[in-house]
């Protein structure tokens, strides 16, 4: 069908080995992909081959907001989905159904030979496994997609998933100019004596923690000082504090609004579209747009809290990696130590679907700060990056001040795996590479033996 939106190499190769994985025996398998690769492009691919093979397919997720993100994705496929949620009324015999799991739960469940779920992480809750067993129960296959295969509880996906498909990391994307760099500037934050509750910071005791008038100004300040006049998301704790926190940057002279799960539906699409339209800079909210929020232009994400989830971590930071005209990097400036508690976005990891014990937390990674120009940075540093400062050999090693709020971008977690960078000749289309280059990447990033073979048999240069 003539319109249909191309694809990107790796977008081809996820689509590829999602099939192999089928062809291989797995009937339910978990797609990452990180915030800003187009999960939902490459699900309304997939969906687009299947119906076209004779499959229904059921589309499932959690919140209105990527409901509808799907429905409008699956038309530029061309396809016409029927919309299973309030407030619409149910087509019958729909080839492809997005539905609401909320809703679905109390419908009658639609014919599907192809799941798709959103947000997958989600999906070993009660409601949602309950649902997928039905389907799983009819020979269905199943496709999780998710830029966070993991939970905060540590519970595995693999009681429903056997599979898990990776085609490209965060850093990869930002090395090929498909997402922008981060770069971090925070303190550590003092979290002592605030309890847990179901794992992350419990939400009162963490509100009685930022609500301080200090804290709200040092907000404006940090704004002000590191990304003033910038396109700006803010996350904070609950509804009180981001409020003020909407009244704190208005009395300070800069525009700003607040959104929350409470905000009426028609309010919040107001208050987006003017966002989009650049009526005000800053956007507060709570825990609304993690999920489903696609604006390029945000240059800053504030994290206005502390948080033990590192999928909501990588969700919030996410918001800003899309590139735009004109935007170099997205600055995240960390109010709540969590550059400290997570690490940069970017770093390599090894995903599982097995239930992983929780450890204790590794301690931050000493840091040093160059006499020069103050800049922070790993203590293995020899050079400063951003003066050109000389270290000795013996320069004493220290943590962050909690009260100093200086620039992150050389903090690295201990023990983390660092990206070889790839030489200027390689920075390219996988696609557009020939056979002694696709060897060297694979050198360089130590790809598994078929690697090389893959591209080139989607190249069409090998035998299919």
């Amino acid at each position: 069908m003539n319109g249909i939106p191309s694809l990107r190499d790796y977008q081809t190769e996820a689509i590829e080995q999602l099939r192999d994985g089928f062809r291989s025996g797995h009937r339910a398998e978990i797609l990452v992909l990180p915030t800003g690769a187009g999960k939902t492009t490459v699900a309304s691919a997939f969906i687009h081959s299947a119906v076209e093979k004779g499959s229904r397919v059921l589309f499932l997720a959690h919140r209105k907001e990527l409901v509808e993100q799907a429905k409008d994705r699956l038309h530029s496929f061309g396809i016409r989905p029927g919309v299973i949620m309030a407030g619409w009324k149910q087509r019958q015999n729909m080839s492809v159904n997005v539905a609401s799991i909320q809703t679905l739960l109390r419908r009658e469940l639609p014919p599907a030979q192809v799941v798709v779920v959103d947000e997958c992480h989600h999906s070993i809750s009660k409601s949602f496994k309950t649902l997928l067993d039905q389907y799983a129960a009819q020979g269905a296959a199943i496709i999780g997609l998710t830029a966070t295969p993991y939970r905060l509880d540590g519970k595995g996906l693999g009681d429903i998933y056997s599979n898990i498909v990776a085609p490209i990391s965060l850093a990869d994307l930002t090395e090929r100019g498909f997402l922008v760099p981060a770069r971090y500037v925070g303190s550590k934050m003092d979290m002592s004596g605030v309890d847990l509750t179901g794992g992350d910071y419990n939400v009162h005791q963490m509100h009685d923690r930022f609500d301080k008038k200090e804290l709200y100004a040092g907000v404006v300040e940090h704004y002000n000082q590191f990304a003033s006049g910038t396109k700006t998301i803010v996350f904070n704790v609950d509804v009180k504090h981001s409020e003020t926190m909407r009244d704190t940057f208005i009395s300070a002279g800069i525009p700003a609004a607040h959104v929350d799960g409470e905000t009426s539906p028609l309010e919040r699409s107001k208050i987006l579209a003017a966002f989009k339209e650049g009526k005000f800079q800053v956007l507060c909210n709570v825990n609304i747009l993690t999920e489903g929020f696609d604006l390029p232009a945000i240059e800053t994400v504030i994290l206005n809290r502390a948080t033990k989830s590192k999928s909501l971590y990588l969700q919030m930071v996410g918001r800003g990696l899309r590139p735009a005209p004109g935007k170099s990097h997205c600055t995240v400036i960390d109010q709540g130590g969590n550059v400290w508690e997570h690490g940069p976005v970017d770093l390599e990891e090894e995903y599982t679907l097995e239930t992983v014990k929780k450890k204790k937390l590794q301690q931050a990674a000493p840091v040093k700060c160059c006499p020069s120009c103050f800049f922070i940075q790993h203590v293995g540093a020899r050079e400063c990056r951003e003066c050109g400062h000389t270290f000795t050999l013996h320069v004493t090693e220290r943590e962050l001040p909690k009260a100093v709020f200086e620039e992150l971008n050389d903090f690295l977690p201990k023990a983390a795996k660092v990206k070889i960078p790839l030489p200027d000749h390689l920075r390219k289309s996988w696609t557009d590479m020939t056979e002694e280059e696709l060897k060297e990447v694979a050198e360089i990033r130590g790809y598994k033996p078929g690697w090389v073979y893959m591209q080139l048999k989607r190249k069409g240069e090998v035998a299919a």
